[in-house]
């Protein structure tokens, strides 16, 4: 891996919560519905403490429907308000702008109580880098006020936006945890598109993912390769049958595994390869949650 896991712009964005913290009445943390344990960012729960929280599992249509209701369920048992959305469509959104104006509703009745000014109720966006964070601002302020890519590390700064006269959204800078250690958590990282292109190895992570697909999608990616046959083939064979189909050839007519990773990657990422959670939603049932 030649990822820097905790590049400048990330121990700032740290700072900066911590630094506005005392300002803010509810976090947002959004996750990514693939994979809802590994986009957790365990220092997060030691910075905003006490502070309310909302969960938000988005890209769930590209998750597996029934494991979101699961992880869902086990994250609502630890008395979470949690919603599962696409924002890229908006559906879930109303549902998370009807719990923030609850929340909102009810701070300024405490504030009108104290006999205190009235002020715009004040929501941090926090979680991993490209986990859809500011496509999920854009959707609540109804349009496109926070930067959005593809790419991880797009919001590289804080951004503030007014939603009406009633709410201030923070937009954080994605923020990976500087103890990533673990060789499943990276691949996930890697495969859902939280790492940069040039901070893995990306036909290695192709190979795994072909392997965990043929588990859990195995008609789904024979038909959409046209590949027949590949029970109990590695991942390294399955890719190189891909780069085959797809014309993936080099000098004299090598296939060329990285471009065929590349395709691999990049259809699952859009959810071309079926609806898939990489997170075991039963594995965290097990025990509890560690956030």
């Amino acid at each position: 891996m030649k990822f820097p896991w905790f590049p400048g712009h990330m121990a700032r964005a740290k700072q900066t919560m911590k630094l506005h913290l005392s300002g803010i009445d509810l976090i947002i943390e959004v996750l990514d519905a693939r994979i809802p344990r590994t986009s957790r960012n365990p220092d997060i729960k030691g910075i905003i403490k006490n502070r309310s929280r909302v969960v938000v599992l988005a890209k769930h249509d590209l998750a597996d429907p029934k494991e979101t209701e699961t992880w869902l369920r086990i994250l609502r048992a630890d008395g979470l308000k949690c919603y599962a959305i696409d924002a890229e469509t908006g559906e879930g959104v109303d549902d998370v702008v009807h719990g923030i104006s609850s929340l909102a509703s009810e701070t300024m009745l405490k504030l009108a109580g104290r006999q205190r000014r009235p002020r715009p109720f004040r929501v941090m966006v926090v979680g991993i880098p490209n986990v859809g964070k500011s496509s999920l601002i854009n959707r609540i302020a109804g349009r496109k006020s926070a930067k959005t890519g593809a790419k991880p590390g797009i919001t590289t700064g804080k951004q503030w936006i007014r939603v009406g006269r009633a709410i201030e959204l923070l937009d954080m800078p994605g923020v990976l945890s500087p103890r990533m250690d673990d060789p499943e958590d990276i691949f996930k990282l890697a495969a859902t598109g939280a790492l940069t292109e040039d901070s893995f190895d990306e036909v290695a992570v192709a190979e795994g993912l072909l392997e965990v697909i043929q588990d859990k999608a195995y008609n789904t990616l024979i038909a959409r390769y046209k590949i027949g046959d590949i029970h109990d083939q590695s991942g390294h064979a399955i890719l190189r049958l891909i780069g085959e189909k797809r014309g993936c050839l080099g000098s004299g007519g090598v296939i060329d595994v990285s471009r065929a990773a590349v395709i691999v990657l990049s259809e699952f990422k859009k959810g071309l390869l079926g609806r898939l959670t990489l997170d075991s939603p039963a594995v965290s049932e097990s025990g509890a949650e560690s956030q």
